[in-house]
């Protein structure tokens, strides 16, 4: 479980810094990274994915993980916008509504929030499915999500839901596909996958750079072209797997790339708001520094709320104070009751 867990903190981290640098370029490497840089997030999840047939403990836990620290960030980022709304152009009450609504009413430094609303929704959906339902009927109805998607795409495009719940369509497919690689054991390094997969990937490159809307932008519900960008993006999300297997005997990439994807959340909360500062104030225009400032940044700010209870709950949704609270609760309740008895 250990090697797993190193890997996957590499794995993540590898996506996290495509999605730093894909929001600060445009052009074909964007392009390309946009392809399959949040459904490799997505399809990491399903491969972890284990079903729980409590579905209230699993709501309550995975809740706690991910809208938790969106309501901190989300209090913490947001109130700016609540200040400058008192004398802008934007009245206070749209703001407030915004904050609500989230997904695509999120823009700026939060336009990468909508991705842990919809993250939780596919979470809770494919665990609905997969406890209830067999592996196959569960397939079925992915696939019939996938027609809803391009029907999002192609005719209401301008339509979504609250928190981008919309793009759940296309979010739990990915998260499916990733299930079915852990399911099945699928060894992403053997040649004649690695072979397969990296040819895809080559090929998708192509088509990306061919013609720019076979990429993705999942945020608004633009899945490029049907099926196609998405088997695009599952290949090489595949690939990178292999690689970040590899990667994981390197000890110096191992522990920096690692470090990264366990900052991964604070990462994508912080990074956007980090450029919007910098470019408000003029500060660090060149491509690299700003890169490497908008991972290391949030990455300290791990490292710090790590030492504090609380902090980690806030910040990163763990739990582990609150476990640990209810433990001395319970301690002091039956030492009450033993002195009672005696």
């Amino acid at each position: 479980m250990a090697k797993k867990l190193e890997w996957i903190n590499i794995l993540k981290g590898l996506g996290i810094m495509m999605v730093v640098y894909a929001h600060m370029t445009s052009g074909f490497v964007r392009d390309f990274f946009f392809l399959f840089h949040m459904p490799l997030f997505f399809i990491i999840a399903g491969y972890l994915f284990r079903p729980n047939a409590d579905l209230r403990a699993y709501l309550g836990r995975k809740s706690l993980h991910l809208l938790v620290p969106y309501g901190f960030f989300m209090a913490l980022l947001y109130m700016p916008v609540l200040y400058q709304s008192l004398d802008g152009d934007q009245t206070l009450s749209q703001a407030l509504l915004n904050m609500v609504l989230g997904g695509r009413a999120l823009i700026s430094g939060l336009a990468a929030f909508w991705f842990v609303t919809c993250f939780w929704a596919t979470q809770q959906l494919i665990n609905v499915l997969l406890t209830r339902l067999s592996l196959r009927t569960t397939g079925i109805i992915m696939l019939a999500m996938l027609g809803l998607a391009t029907v999002n795409q192609w005719f209401f495009r301008e339509l979504w839901l609250i928190g981008n719940f919309n793009v759940v369509l296309m979010a739990a497919p990915c998260f499916y596909l990733g299930h079915l690689v852990a399911h099945y054991r699928i060894d992403v390094e053997r040649p004649r996958v690695l072979l397969l997969t990296a040819g895809i990937g080559v090929l998708s490159m192509w088509c990306v750079h061919a013609d720019p809307h076979f990429t993705m932008d999942m945020k608004y519900a633009d899945y490029g072209m049907p099926v196609l960008s998405l088997l695009g993006a599952f290949a090489i999300t595949l690939v990178l797997m292999a690689l970040s297997r590899q990667l994981a005997r390197v000890p110096v990439v191992s522990r920096v790339v690692g470090l990264i994807g366990k900052a991964s959340m604070v990462i994508m909360f912080l990074h956007l708001s980090i450029q919007v500062t910098l470019d408000h104030h003029g500060l660090v225009e060149a491509l690299a520094p700003r890169w490497l400032l908008m991972l290391l940044l949030p990455v300290l700010l791990y490292l710090l709320v790590r030492q504090n209870g609380w902090a980690r709950l806030l910040c990163l949704g763990d739990s582990t104070v609150l476990t640990e609270r209810r433990a001395r609760r319970h301690e002091q309740r039956q030492k009450g009751i033993t002195l009672v008895s005696s």
